[in-house]
């Protein structure tokens, strides 16, 4: 059964395709803003001598001097018809200005791009985000806005609707010194590629290393065109959240929902500045949810769910490599980090799809805590922690390398020649306090050259080999082969708001596969990840930031018994 998750509403934005800057009457909407100030406010511009204007206020932590309603105060079109551009300019020069849209569609006709940009931010009045929407002409990709250091960007409750003609996308790349906050956005309409037109939906960074940026509440489902390997045949889809290496504060992203991202649901493998992702909802992203990793970024409280077979039909293209994390610093080579108390669920997936979560040897030491795992999509591991002396997504991290599971569980009915949980070259592993408990035919643990490690009160109820230590030192006690395990929870809430739920699975009564299933032979990967856009954010940056930089995803050599000491104690 498919994950029932709350999708973001499927319209098409107002009368896009406009491209007219006058009124009817031929007076720019510049000039008729300009024309309803006050005589008698000497030396003012149009905009900041605004009658209408409320006193000064504070949200989400930004103060403004000013607050103007759109239509009333700015005389903005909420019908979509007129651009409003030169207002958005404007208000973006004086500073200090918070505009208030009601709801209706707003024509965003050319990109506003602006340097230094201090306490100014839009917010929409309606009752849901989708009631104020911003629309450009069909089919156009681009972001809307660019912004450029400063501090205090606000962007709230509104949505960019691009429509579903699979033409073009539109974003925001926003970055600030400090206090960026994008609270409560949505992206609507079908994203297709880059040759198609698409461009990142957001790119939040905080330019100072003491600054920070918080995304709460984001929405981004798709559908999409899933293509990821884009030098295959020159094409590639975008991520929903983009950061490049001019990001070097904090992110926190909370509270979101990504869903059906063509290539990573979040992108931040390039980034020195730390990603904090909280209590969000990622369902069915290729290529993988979530590229992060480093000793001051974490995933919390956040559910993956992956199930491709039932993936929404108005996908173009097909899934390939599906994984919840992949955790990795790049050419950093950096060691840190955890994922805590997470959820994830593979109910299907393609061959490729080497595990849940993917450590890769350009990241060191790292945890997962009290975490549940349900695998029954056959072939996809639990965890893999690749070798740091050879990396496949950077350089090799620094060391300790250690990976430590810690009250973790990992249930499910798949079968596969790979084991649930595999962990190379990393001395000083260890394993304690988990729980195994698999029906298909697959095994337990494997450390391969890890000296060093433990393994300790935990128990592993496979069908395989429970543990398997080859060339490693591995230190046991307590371990046990007959109990059950916890499972994810059957539900998720996103801020108390959106609720999601999945299928209930009798794990212990699922038919345990043939040998014939069990002993097919292991897919391998001649199709490499598509790097999304290098960082090249200067004042010449295109705005599809085309990916420049390809990187070769493998499935793990397959451990062989020649190889292997075993250990069921």
């Amino acid at each position: 059964m498919p994950e029932n998750t709350d999708c973001v509403e499927k319209e098409s934005g107002g009368n896009r395709g406009k491209t007219s800057e006058g009124t009817e009457s031929g007076v720019s909407r510049r000039d008729a803003l300009k024309m309803s100030a006050t005589a008698a406010a000497v030396g003012l511009t149009g905009i900041s001598a605004m009658t209408g204007s409320a006193a000064a206020t504070e949200r989400q932590g930004i103060s403004f001097d000013r607050v103007v309603n759109a239509v009333d105060d700015l005389g903005l079109d909420p019908d979509g018809d007129e651009p409003i551009d030169s207002a958005i300019e404007e208000t973006i020069e004086e500073g200090d200005y918070l505009i208030e849209f009601p709801p209706g569609t707003y024509y965003w006709e050319d990109t506003v791009d602006e340097s230094d940009v201090n306490n100014w931010g839009i917010r929409g009045l309606g009752d849901d985000p989708t009631d104020v929407r911003f629309v450009s002409e069909d089919g156009a990709g681009k972001f809307l806005l660019k912004t450029n250091g400063g501090e205090g960007i606000l962007v709230e409750n509104v949505a960019i609707d691009y429509g579903f003609d699979r033409e073009g996308s539109l974003g925001l790349m926003l970055k600030a010194d400090d206090g960026l906050r994008v609270q409560d956005l949505h992206f609507v309409g079908f994203k297709p590629t880059q040759g198609e037109g698409a461009v990142e939906n957001l790119s939040p960074q905080a330019l100072d290393s003491d600054g920070q940026a918080i995304v709460d509440g984001l929405v981004c489902t798709g559908p999409t065109d899933i293509a990821p390997h884009g030098h295959l045949d020159g094409d590639v889809n975008t991520s929903c959240v983009w950061l490049g290496e001019r990001h070097v504060g904090e992110l926190l992203v909370r509270n979101s929902h990504i869903e059906n991202a063509g290539t990573n649901a979040i992108y931040a493998r390039e980034s020195a500045g730390d990603v904090k992702i909280e209590d969000s909802l990622f369902v069915n992203n290729n290529q993988t949810a979530l590229r992060i990793g480093g000793s001051g970024s974490y995933v919390k409280g956040c559910r993956f769910v992956v199930d491709t077979d039932n993936a929404t039909e108005e996908n173009d293209g097909e899934f390939i490599n599906p994984h919840a994390v992949t955790w990795e610093t790049g050419e950093r080579g950096e060691t840190g980090g955890y994922i805590e108390d997470c959820d994830f669920v593979y109910e299907s997936a393609p061959a490729k799809t080497a595990a849940a979560v993917w450590i890769d040897g350009s990241a060191g030491e790292m945890a997962i805590r009290d975490s549940r795992f349900r695998m029954d999509a056959d072939g996809v591991a639990a965890i893999r922690a690749d070798d740091p002396r050879d990396p496949r997504l950077g350089d090799t991290a620094s060391k300790p390398w250690g990976v430590t599971l810690e009250n973790v569980s990992i249930t499910g009915s798949s079968s596969g020649s790979h084991p649930a949980v595999f962990v190379n070259n990393r001395d000083g592993s260890a394993i304690r306090d988990c729980c195994l408990q698999l029906t298909g035919n697959r095994d337990g643990i494997y450390l391969r050259n890890s000296d060093d490690s433990v393994v300790e009160n935990t128990n592993v109820n496979v069908e395989g080999e429970a543990t398997t230590f080859a060339g490693s030192d591995v230190s046991t006690e307590d371990i046990s082969h007959s109990d059950s395990c916890p499972v994810p929870d059957d539900s998720f809430s996103i801020d108390d708001e959106t609720e999601t739920e999945t299928p209930t699975d009798d794990e212990t009564e699922t038919e345990t596969p043939t040998d014939d299933e069990s002993e097919s032979e292991t897919p391998t990967d001649d199709e490499s990840e598509a790097e999304t856009p290098t960082d090249d954010e200067s004042e010449s940056e295109t705005e599809t930031e085309a990916s420049t930089e390809t990187e070769t995803e493998t499935e793990p050599e397959t451990p062989t018994k020649t190889e292997t000491e075993t250990d069921d104690e």
